[in-house]
């Protein structure tokens, strides 16, 4: 996505949500299928995150998918967060349930690729997957070994090509297949490149800011940093993490901030509750650093910054 698109849709976005903040339930759920992942990239901290492994039960699921009846459609449900979601065996079963409770409008897997096979593939867009995004990063085999800790661009690529070809070849509208790069500050010549290897091939190519999740990874960023503002995350996007814990936000990539575990009253007796509101609150009131991840975190800068609108709207003075 190139830059002036970026900052449009950035600021689109923050024009829609003025129009409906508050809300009873997030626009955006990120549900984890599982924290287990068959990479070790450089620029993730999951490895030391401490996390025991766990896979979402799948009662949980049931029950989240029949709260999610009842509120949706959702606008969009992300089904990953530090885990790679294709080792979990039942996601297109996942995929399947949360399309048949008309949950969300968009449904969307974030993948590396390495576990794409075209009958997985297949059985993913029979489910009703709407979005496929595939993290390559990188333009060679070398590049890509020395980020991902493995040595497996070409079967990425391999895969990627393949499950393009199939929707090709039976004209399918969906899934978008998106290939994504996430763009570093040593990355520059790299991105252009991408770009030139999957234009016309990908259905979309996704370049996204890098981040240091919280100060765990080094900081290779592109962009310069901004004042500070409240991150507008809180009042759109909830994370239900694999164990069924409750995070504030995505970068929670060690469990340090969560609320809980979803009980009787759902994921939106905590959306609502005291404690997430109260983290709203700190944020209106620049209290960043007496919250439990937030003072070391910088992923609100590729955030919108509707700050001085929610502190109107919310009398916080």
């Amino acid at each position: 996505m190139d830059l002036d698109r970026f900052k449009r849709l950035i600021w689109l976005r923050a024009l829609y949500l003025k129009s409906v903040l508050p809300l009873r339930f997030p626009l955006i759920l990120n549900i984890e299928p599982t924290n287990r992942c068959n990479l070790a990239c450089e620029m993730c901290p999951r490895g030391m995150s401490g996390r025991p492994l766990s896979d979402m039960d799948w009662g949980f699921f049931e029950r989240l998918c029949a709260e999610l009846r009842s509120v949706g459609p959702i606008q969009r449900i992300f089904l990953q967060k530090d885990g790679e979601p294709l080792l979990y065996k039942r996601l297109p079963e996942m995929i399947a349930l949360l399309r048949a409770n008309r949950a969300a409008k968009n449904i969307t897997v974030i993948t590396n690729g390495t576990l794409l096979t075209t009958t997985l593939f297949e059985r993913l867009a029979k489910a009703g997957l709407d979005d496929l995004i595939i993290s390559i990063d990188a333009v060679e085999r070398d590049g890509y070994r020395r980020l991902k800790g493995a040595d497996m661009y070409e079967t990425v690529v391999a895969n990627t090509e393949a499950a393009l070809a199939i929707k090709r070849a039976r004209g399918l509208a969906l899934p978008l297949i998106k290939v994504r790069m996430v763009e570093r500050n040593d990355a520059h010549g790299e991105v252009a490149r991408f770009r030139e290897r999957w234009n016309g091939v990908a259905d979309a190519i996704d370049v996204t800011p890098y981040h240091t999740w919280l100060g765990a990874v080094e900081d290779r960023r592109s962009y310069s940093p901004k004042p500070r503002y409240p991150c507008s995350l809180l009042w759109y996007t909830g994370i239900i993490n694999a164990d069924g814990t409750v995070s504030p936000c995505c970068i929670d990539y060690s469990c340090r901030g969560v609320f809980g575990r979803v009980g009787e009253g759902g994921f939106g007796a905590i959306w609502n509750g005291r404690e997430l509101n109260s983290l709203r609150r700190r944020h209106l009131r620049a209290e960043y650093n007496k919250t439990a991840i937030c003072g070391s975190c910088e992923y609100w800068q590729i955030k919108e910054d509707i700050g001085a609108w929610l502190c109107r709207k919310y009398h916080c003075g």
